[in-house]
């Protein structure tokens, strides 16, 4: 946005009033004519925006709108006020992917519980994380979940679907990717009875990634796939049911992410009716 363009401080006046375009300028001509010299038209709509009730927090940060494409596992960080819980996520809409962190067990509870849905970010602010830049949420940040027609589905937003399993591998996070099912095999593995995770025999104690020490893990079932399109073929594994017995020569639309060498299968939103590889 450059230095004279306001058309999104327009966008927030008109969201908190009934000032329609027309209005909006007379006043903001009035406060540059008042102020010439001193300030640029952008400047004088930011006044005249303040007194419609627009957090300057909007301007800078302008909200962010998109589908909440992934939520990774809850971690702890240490604060002046304690121990604070925090997630890492990512948002996608029609322009571009975003990074994000969000400390805080409201906006993390909110995160966990709305994966896909269409969310709104207010007040937050830019960060630098890990490799590589995206927002921070915190106590002064509002994540409002909204209606599903508010953005359209993840399966039609370009900057949530990867190429190819080999740029997936390559680049961090989860995406949507369209694959070939080639093989699968089922078989049971001991869970967290609290998330159905994984979990590891230590000394004696079960131990959940997510929930730490239980008593009694709970046996559930894993499927792993071979998959495979234009980039190679690549190990799968799926900790819920697939939607058909057998996907195997299908062709499907999932979300997912790699851990190391292994595909971690978190959605699946389409499969082909019929096979779509022959063999005879």
């Amino acid at each position: 946005m450059g230095h004279e363009g306001y058309d999104d401080i327009y966008e927030l006046v008109k969201a908190k009033s009934n000032l329609n375009r027309e209005e909006f300028e007379n006043l903001v001509d009035r406060v540059y004519e008042m102020n010439k010299g001193m300030i640029n038209r952008r400047a004088a709509a930011i006044i005249v925006a303040k007194k419609f009730g627009v957090d300057t927090f909007d301007i800078m940060y302008p909200p962010i709108k998109g589908r909440l494409i992934e939520v990774g596992p809850i971690r702890k960080a240490r604060s002046p006020s304690g121990i604070t819980p925090f997630v890492l996520f990512a948002v996608v809409n029609e322009n571009q992917r975003i990074q994000g962190v969000a400390f805080g067990e409201h906006h993390v509870n909110l995160l966990r519980a709305n994966e896909d849905k269409p969310i709104l970010i207010r007040g937050y602010s830019r960060a630098k994380l890990e490799k590589y830049s995206g927002i921070k949420i915190t106590e002064r940040s509002t994540i409002e979940i909204l209606d599903e027609s508010a953005v359209p589905p993840l399966e039609k937003l370009d900057s949530a679907w990867s190429p190819s399993l080999k740029h997936i591998k390559e680049t961090r996070g989860a995406w949507l990717v369209k694959v070939i099912v080639l093989d699968q095999t089922v078989t049971e593995y001991s869970a967290c009875p609290l998330c159905g995770k994984a979990v590891d025999m230590i000394d004696d104690k079960w131990l959940c990634p997510e929930h730490g020490e239980i008593d009694m893990p709970r046996a559930e079932k894993i499927w792993r796939f071979m998959l495979g399109d234009d980039s190679g073929v690549y190990p799968a594994v799926y900790f819920k049911e697939p939607p058909y017995d057998s996907l195997i020569r299908r062709q499907v639309v999932l979300k997912g992410y790699f851990k190391e060498d292994e595909f971690y299968i978190m959605k699946i939103y389409h499969v082909s009716q019929e096979e779509v590889i022959k063999v005879d």
